[in-house]
């Protein structure tokens, strides 16, 4: 671990899973810095820490914030591993701004909603390029400085990172950066990085939409009749157009994808299966949570909508695949 803490590190992004990740990370020792656009919440960072709050209690992580006119000192301090944890609309910039800062061997990581790995290979080069999926992670910025977590941190019951390689193979770094991030919570290295970003999709894509569209939070799509079935609706589109793709689905939420298409199809059955299965995976949030576009909405601000919803339709009108409910959110 001494090796690792020698790092400099860098997480691009410092909102709600940035926030969350580096604050951690630097609560473990991490050399670690956390560069948000958002100069309240940097200052706030910079005074007085981030505080970061879950089901199981709150702490203040003391934590370099950086803003973004304060990137280009890296250049005596060069990074050895870049989170990259915008909104998906702002990876290209965020990648070209960190790009001439990484060390010789340095990488960027992807732990962000729907798929950017391959937009982030074009600026930096795929062989510095990793994915990392922030599964159910439910974090939310609530002002500045402060970040907070509706569900309990999987730790060994759930496996809340996985990383991955774009070619699939297992490497060292890879191993490096789960050690890194199993001081945030567990982690785990993955050989099918697209099958996880699509599992993730499947879940964002059954939430965002319609907590966004109507205002609720998730125990309350998941309890009402309507917004329950129309969650799986979403599901089984998605998941669909994700084999048309080619991609061997991770279970969604512990179940596997034939159960959610079962339950899509109306099979009585898999329907109940599947609905006693999400109450007891909602057992973990033990807070509401909006949903990234339901806070976004709120805040007046551009949200993912085309990156969750819109990324499944767009990519079922390519296969051929029409995901309408995904379209219509």
């Amino acid at each position: 671990m001494a090796d690792l803490k020698s790092l400099r590190l860098a997480v691009l992004g410092a909102g709600a899973v940035g926030g969350y990740i580096g604050g951690q990370l630097a609560r473990a020792g991490y050399r670690v810095a956390l560069i948000d656009s958002w100069a309240e919440h940097v200052d706030h960072i910079k005074a007085h820490g981030i505080r970061l709050t879950d089901p199981l209690g709150s702490v203040v992580a003391n934590a370099e914030a950086m803003h973004l006119h304060e990137v280009q000192t890296l250049i005596r301090d060069p990074v050895d591993i870049a989170f990259i944890c915008t909104k998906s609309y702002d990876t290209a910039w965020n990648a070209k701004m960190i790009a001439p800062y990484l060390r010789e061997n340095g990488f960027v990581v992807s732990v962000q909603n729907s798929l950017n790995e391959h937009e982030i290979a074009a600026i930096v080069g795929a062989d510095r390029t990793l994915g990392c999926i922030a599964s159910t992670i439910s974090v939310s910025v609530t002002g500045p400085g402060v970040v907070e977590r509706a569900r309990t941190p999987g730790g060994e019951s759930y496996t809340v990172f996985r990383v991955g390689e774009m070619h699939g193979r297992v490497t060292p770094r890879a191993q490096r950066v789960a050690e890194i991030l199993s001081s945030v919570d567990s982690s785990k290295v993955t050989s099918n990085l697209w099958g996880e970003r699509w599992a993730k999709l499947v879940t964002n894509s059954m939430h965002h939409g319609i907590l966004g569209a109507t205002g609720i939070h998730d125990h309350q799509l998941m309890q009402d009749e309507q917004t329950r079935l129309l969650a799986i609706q979403c599901a089984g589109e998605a998941i669909r157009v994700a084999q048309a793709l080619g991609h061997d689905l991770e279970p969604i939420l512990r179940m596997s994808p034939a159960l959610w298409c079962a339950a899509a199809d109306g099979q009585v059955a898999a329907l109940a299966e599947l609905e006693a299965g999400w109450k007891k995976w909602m057992e973990r949030s033990k807070e509401p949570h909006y949903g990234s576009v339901g806070h976004d909405l709120v805040k007046g601000r551009r949200t993912e909508i085309d990156y969750t919803c819109g990324y499944v339709a767009a990519m079922g009108e390519q296969v051929g695949l029409p995901a309408p409910t995904q379209a219509r959110l």
